[in-house]
């Protein structure tokens, strides 16, 4: 028997049975379109998560100076720390207030920046302006408010504060721009944030800088960079201390991946008890076809015939049940992406390895019904009770 004639029979004896096999490929179609859905809807919510947790300051490092040290920092620190690191540096210094336009009050944080504040912060201008580089050095009292400042202050018509002047500390300041909003502030139960120039903030509210943030450039490690920062700074002298966001990161990652391969190996075990299904009903086929067997023996049919026929079988199914299960991981990526809100699809860099482990998994399971119809004796099989 050739190969051909004994790929023919088992597509035959697939069909005898259309109910049977269309419960099989179902069992094993539904672990792989599982497994084609976690690990699809897992790595587009990975990365989603991932790009939720920089905006939270993934790419950043923030120094302050240590509560004994002798020196504090200074705006000009900034240049220094960038001309060691080859990171832009801003100088800020921050406090709570309150902000007036006319008799409509708002809590906000007040936050002063030097001249790197656009490039380290990202801040996304919506409205108007950002200052420009004379501004920082002259300390005009103007001021850049945040979305939800601009929303606090006026409801109807936040583009409308653009160009009206606010009360902020003891001072007039113009409004020249509204800014996307940030999504740490320095509390939370703050309305909004006003940026002002560095030098306007200091003489109006006194103090120091409080702190440089670091803006880390790709290709570069935020530990490397702190502790390069932090030797110049030494340099200069006092004690700083350096901060990073990288190990809690480094952690909800972590954390991410576990849950994918929970239900990855849920999914698994779905897969694999299809794969039970396809080994049951190809030992329930092996009974019902003794007489068959027996027959092929008779003429000639050799053992391992016999057994290539039942692992053709076996992977029939199996090549059936990953092409149903394509399909149904596509629909149930549809349907659950769009219930939890990720935008995802099947690539063939998840469908084909899955396709081939399918394959794989119809093959080991239908070696043991191979074996039992292989092992077979003639006169045993031709035997009918």
């Amino acid at each position: 028997m050739k190969l051909g004639d004994a790929a023919g029979l088992s597509a035959l004896n697939i069909r005898k049975n259309p109910v049977r096999t269309l419960l099989t490929i179902l069992g094993l179609g539904v672990g792989i379109g599982a497994i084609l859905t976690v690990w699809t809807l897992g790595g587009a919510g990975q990365t989603q998560v991932e790009a939720e947790i920089a905006r939270l300051g993934v790419d950043k490092v923030w120094i302050t100076a240590d509560n004994f040290s002798e020196r504090t920092l200074q705006a000009e620190d900034g240049a220094l720390v960038t001309a060691a690191t080859g990171a832009p540096a801003c100088a800020g210094a921050a406090t709570l207030g309150a902000v007036l336009l006319g008799d409509t009050p708002a809590y906000a944080q007040l936050s002063g920046l030097d001249a790197n504040a656009e490039e380290v912060h990202a801040l996304h201008v919506e409205t108007g302006r950002f200052f420009l580089p004379g501004e920082f050095l002259a300390g005009d009292t103007i001021t850049v408010v945040d979305h939800a400042l601009a929303v606090a202050l006026s409801p109807e018509n936040p583009q409308a504060l653009v160009g009206q002047r606010l009360t902020v500390g003891n001072r007039q300041m113009r409004v020249v721009g509204i800014v996307s909003d940030q999504t740490v502030q320095l509390l939370s139960a703050c309305e909004g944030t006003a940026y002002m120039p560095l030098t306007t903030f200091l003489d109006t509210f006194g103090g120091q800088v409080q702190e440089l943030t670091l803006s880390i450039p790709k290709g570069l490690q935020a530990d490397a960079v702190a502790e390069t920062a932090l030797a110049a700074l030494s340099a200069a002298g006092g004690d700083f201390d350096a901060m990073s966001l990288a190990e809690e990161i480094d952690a909800a990652k972590a954390v991410i991946r576990i849950f994918v391969m929970v239900l990855a190996c849920v999914a698994a075990v779905c897969m694999f008890t299809g794969g039970i299904g396809v080994m049951n009903i190809l030992l329930v086929s092996v009974r019902e076809r003794r007489r068959e067997i027996g027959v092929m023996k008779a003429v000639g049919g050799t053992s391992a015939q016999v057994g290539l026929l039942f692992l053709l079988e076996a992977a029939s199914y199996a090549v059936l049940g990953g092409i149903l299960g394509v399909a149904l991981g596509g629909i149930m990526v549809r349907v659950f992406g769009g219930w939890i809100g990720l935008q995802a699809a099947l690539t063939l860099e998840t469908v084909l390895p899955t396709l081939a482990g399918a394959t794989v998994l119809g093959l080991i399971f239908g070696v043991a019904p191979a074996l039992r119809a292989a092992r077979m004796v003639p006169v045993e099989a031709l035997r009918q009770e």
